[in-house]
């Protein structure tokens, strides 16, 4: 039983960076072994027991410990391949997909998804991908953005085939309501919202329904020059009165804003709604599929009837559940006010979920284009899992990130007994290369706050990758030796500095967070992503002074 649970603990630590979890491998051995079932006190007492000294253990130590005594299992993770995305539905020969936000703020974790599912599809497909601006909406529109989101989408590595700004396009729109309207398919409607609301609701038609073509060409000229106010006027489309949503009947396709586009000034006083330019976009772009979220569904409905009245053939629809992402602020306008007040630091305040956000953290593009594949294009809404973000990162950067020592909120210990000695921790485990720290006879070393309130006098503890010390007074501890049986007998492990060390602010979420690192990392460049051994990975940003973004463990 014992060595089931060992196994899988060190399993479960390894996933989530070195935190193994009493329910996670409780359910995994409760699943396994039937016969423990009837055992599940004892057996939770020695799940406790095995976690607690599997986490006092580095991911290195846990790692050669499991292919020690388990090598299948990480042969097992090594050989998982993400489950792959069904195939597109339909003719899949000139696979054409866009990716179509608004230019209302950076890109954030919500839009990655789109993005990279439109991606994914299209280098399986050897399509295109077509880049969307959708910025027909004066009110939504941060000119910056236009910019950002290009430099998001490079960032997700994504290769962007054509880019269409919508705002660019209105004439176009206009001609096709044009038509629309002389095809007597679209009208001209000028009552007061509440009144419309109210016929709609009864499945009733407005007076306006039923003008000539000729009439609504003359109040649709009269839109485009600019003589109603916002409000006053709507150009919809002629549906079902009896349709069984309200919300489809007789949906308005243009209003007029008196707003001044950010762009493009006051050059038009007529703009169409998403659902007009979309369909009429999706059309001439010869857009073969759109994978977007299920609540989109009304606005497909909608879209039908311009494909319909133009007899078009209309794309393959993906609809996929919603995503719930939980633990950052996704919304620009509230993100924009933060900005204002001073609450955040820019677009890239690691508090948010923007792309530049988790760019600035260290999060690689490859995690979280894995991470959203995973979610799919399933029905089913799911919630993101920072979790499963964090392990696919750590699977990337593990494998580069150099280790270094970081002692948090500091606090002196002397030390006798201890001779010269110069530690020569790996600079990485799968790698030869050292660090040379010197420490010099009887030193005054620096250790985590944390760690040395939780020692107590006579304690044994072993300064890693160093000596092993016995508590003999707060602040104070005697050279004992150099044996790692140590650490088999419940040592904790440490972490240190010399007193000759470099003051380093980490900031993790918002929160600064202040320590000293050993002096070798002076030597690491800006932008490089290390990790603190036992405290986890960050992003060095500068130097002299040293900043740096905490990532994750």
């Amino acid at each position: 039983m014992r060595e089931d649970i060992e196994k899988y603990s060190l399993a479960n630590a390894i996933d989530y960076g070195g935190e193994a979890d009493v329910g996670a491998v409780m359910s995994r051995i409760m699943g396994e072994r039937e016969d423990l079932r009837e055992k599940a006190a004892e057996v939770k007492q020695t799940v406790k027991e095995v976690i607690n000294e599997i986490n006092k253990m580095s991911i290195e130590e846990q790692r050669k410990k499991l292919l020690e005594i388990a090598p299948e299992i990480l042969e097992e993770e090594k050989e998982k391949e993400q489950k792959d995305l069904p195939d597109l539905p339909g003719e899949t020969e000139n696979v054409r997909m866009r990716f179509a936000p608004n230019p209302s703020g950076p890109l954030h974790l919500g839009h990655a998804r789109a993005a990279i599912l439109n991606d994914e599809y299209v280098k399986r497909y050897n399509g295109d991908f077509i880049l969307r601006i959708e910025d027909t909406d004066p009110k939504r529109v941060y000119p910056p953005a236009y910019q950002m989101i290009e430099e998001d989408i490079k960032y997700l590595e994504i290769d962007v085939d054509e880019k269409i700004i919508q705002g660019e396009r209105i004439e176009t729109y206009y001609k096709y309501a044009t038509e629309l309207i002389k095809k007597d398919k679209a009208y001209v409607c000028e009552c007061p919202a509440e009144k419309f609301r109210k016929l709609k609701k009864q499945g009733k038609a407005c007076n306006c329904r039923n003008q000539t073509p000729e009439k609504n060409l003359e109040l649709w000229n009269k839109t485009l020059e600019g003589e109603y106010r916002e409000g006053e006027v709507a150009l919809r489309i002629k549906t079902y009165l009896n349709h069984p949503d309200p919300a489809i009947r007789e949906w308005p396709a243009f209003r007029v804003v008196d707003q001044e586009h950010p762009v493009y000034g006051d050059k038009y006083h007529a703009y169409p709604l998403m659902n007009f330019s979309v369909a009429i976009d999706d059309h001439l772009m010869d857009i073969s599929h759109i994978i977007r979220g299920k609540d989109h569904i009304p606005n497909m409905i909608r879209q039908e009837f311009i494909f319909d009245y133009f007899d078009w053939k209309t794309p393959e629809y993906i609809h996929h559940g919603t995503l719930s992402i939980e633990g950052v602020e996704l919304s620009t306008r509230n993100i924009k006010k933060g900005i204002e007040e001073d609450k955040y630091n820019g677009w890239a305040d690691t508090r948010l979920g923007t792309l530049r956000a988790l760019k600035k953290r260290g999060i690689q593009p490859e995690a979280i284009r894995t991470a959203m594949k995973g979610l799919g294009v399933s029905e089913v809404n799911s919630k993101f899992s920072w979790t499963t973000l964090y392990a696919e990162n750590r699977k990337i950067i593990d494998k580069k990130a150099d280790r270094y020592f970081f002692v948090p909120n500091p606090i002196e210990i002397e030390i006798k007994d201890a001779e010269q000695y110069t530690a020569t921790p790996p600079l990485h485990p799968d790698r030869e290369e050292t660090r040379q720290i010197d420490v010099p006879k009887n030193p005054t070393l620096l250790i985590p706050k944390q760690d040395a309130e939780k020692t107590e006098k006579g304690d044994i503890v072993r300064l890693k990758d160093l000596y092993n010390i016995k508590i003999t007074d707060k602040g104070k501890a005697i050279y004992t030796g150099n044996s790692l049986k140590v650490l088999q007998e419940g040592a904790d492990i440490i972490q240190w500095t010399t007193k000759d060390n470099i003051p380093l602010k980490i900031i993790k979420q918002g929160e600064i967070e202040e320590g000293v690192a050993e002096k070798t990392i002076q030597n690491i460049k800006k932008d490089e992503i290390i990790q603190f051994e036992r405290y986890g990975f960050v992003k060095l940003h500068q130097k002299n002074p040293f900043k740096a973004y905490y990532a994750h463990r």
